[in-house]
């Protein structure tokens, strides 16, 4: 039987639409946010995230560009432009080759959309700031334009002196709780070579590849 892949954040799903306006305020940490990212050639995020009470985990997101990596759960997203992401699970020795939507701005699909948001993407507005790390936090809600099945709201917690989000809460569709994207480091303009964001079976002898395709 074909074994069927679930994109990673959907990992997390497993486990675990308001109407909001834009404002000034928002709009202005929104593109800060994002001129940021974009001027990064390369960055890589390590966070903590927690499911509302069941539970956390560590994972690791690396990014240049539109290609990703990300590993979380035991599983591996390699994505390096085009239409084809690979997914990959060492327990198992299992991958999978699948179509990938570009389009997508869901950051529950395309984890690179977590931090290179496009605030034409969204509704958004200014939540009171919060202290977080002993630090006053700009809060920004965002409600995606496009309805998902999957949440409903992202919520920015802004460093003022970074302009860089430290935490991201995804309220999910159904759920009470949220998912808390909690980021433990951030590093910026790092050297990532092509083969960061390419799975080579090579490395894995014996693997069972699946096309989704």
């Amino acid at each position: 039987m074909k074994r069927r892949f679930i994109p990673v954040f959907g990992l997390v799903l497993a486990l675990v639409s308001l109407g909001a306006s834009a404002d000034e305020q928002s709009e202005t940490l929104l593109t800060k946010l994002q001129h940021k990212i974009q001027a990064f050639t390369s960055y890589r995020i390590d966070f903590t995230a927690a499911m509302g009470g069941k539970g956390s985990t560590k994972g690791t997101l690396t990014a240049s560009g539109n290609r990703f990596y990300i590993k979380l759960m035991g599983q591996e997203l390699f994505y390096n432009g085009g239409d084809t992401l690979w997914s990959y699970v060492a327990e198992r020795n299992e991958a999978e080759v699948s179509k990938f939507n570009t389009n997508d701005p869901s950051p529950l699909y395309n984890p690179s959309k977590l931090f290179d948001i496009n605030p034409a993407d969204y509704d958004h507005r200014t939540l009171p700031s919060a202290t977080l790390r002993g630090i006053q936090m700009q809060v920004v809600e965002l409600t995606p334009h496009r309805q998902s099945i999957e949440y409903t709201t992202l919520t920015l917690y802004i460093n003022p002196a970074t302009s860089l989000p430290e935490r991201i809460d995804i309220a999910l569709t159904g759920d009470e709780k949220p998912i808390v994207l909690t980021l433990d480091s951030i590093m910026s303009d790092m050297a990532v070579s092509d083969a960061t964001f390419r799975f080579d079976p090579s490395k894995h002898p014996g693997v069972e590849i699946f096309d989704d395709f």
